[in-house]
């Protein structure tokens, strides 16, 4: 049983601490986990999994590779677990692993899609009545968010599929929170440039956030 299927177990789910602070509970997990309670790291992952899948998913476009992609997250978020700081956002740390991890694989997989050279037959050109359906308009997404530059690309995955903060977004890169908006300006216009024929170019809740903060 792989490490997202025992997520999913409701016996890790009855894993808790009552009565104590939210910091203090996360602290103890993390003790607990540091010292081989694989239990308690599942307590800690269990609440952001559908927000990793989401990440995972708008950058691989697959979803068996989506899930590899949080598998090794996961993985590598336990092996970096004494490098978090309990009380920060394990949300965001979570999330800058899977955004990176994501990536890695998608690479992978196109390297390995251009070594098999197969030839294809050419798609044929939409007629100008039809709409893109949702499959066109994940790639087209997933395109133009390769495109970006490395940095601007990971702030829009950790912005729209993460729904991390800006300071959340600012402890990952390395920058202030001022810069961390900007940053994340400059990418959701960038996108939305690349895709000025499309609406919308992302959840619309994110989106709409994003015009109102920026």
């Amino acid at each position: 049983m792989d490490i997202v299927t025992r997520l999913r177990a409701p016996a890790f789910r009855r894993f808790r601490s009552f009565g104590a602070p939210a910091v203090t509970i996360e602290h103890e997990l993390i003790a607990r986990a540091l010292d081989g309670d694989g239990r308690a790291f599942q307590t800690l992952v269990q609440p952001h999994l559908g927000m990793l899948y989401r990440i995972a998913a708008r950058a691989c476009g697959d979803r068996a590779l989506a899930e590899d992609a949080v598998q090794e997250a996961l993985t590598i978020g336990y092996q970096k677990l004494a490098r978090y700081q309990p009380g920060t956002s394990l949300k965001a740390f979570l999330a800058a692993i899977a955004v990176r991890q994501a990536q890695t694989l998608l690479r992978g997989e196109r390297r390995r899609h251009a070594r098999e050279t197969v030839a294809e037959a050419p798609e044929p050109l939409a007629g100008p009545g039809e709409t893109l359906n949702a499959e066109r308009l994940a790639e087209r997404i997933r395109n133009a968010l390769a495109s970006m530059p490395k940095k601007r690309r990971e702030v829009a995955l950790m912005r729209l599929d993460g729904d991390l903060s800006y300071a959340e977004i600012a402890a990952n890169v390395g920058s202030t929170e001022g810069s961390a908006r900007v940053l994340v300006h400059l990418a959701i216009r960038e996108l939305r440039e690349k895709l000025d024929d499309v609406a919308p170019v992302a959840p619309a809740h994110a989106t709409s956030r994003e015009s109102s903060s920026a």
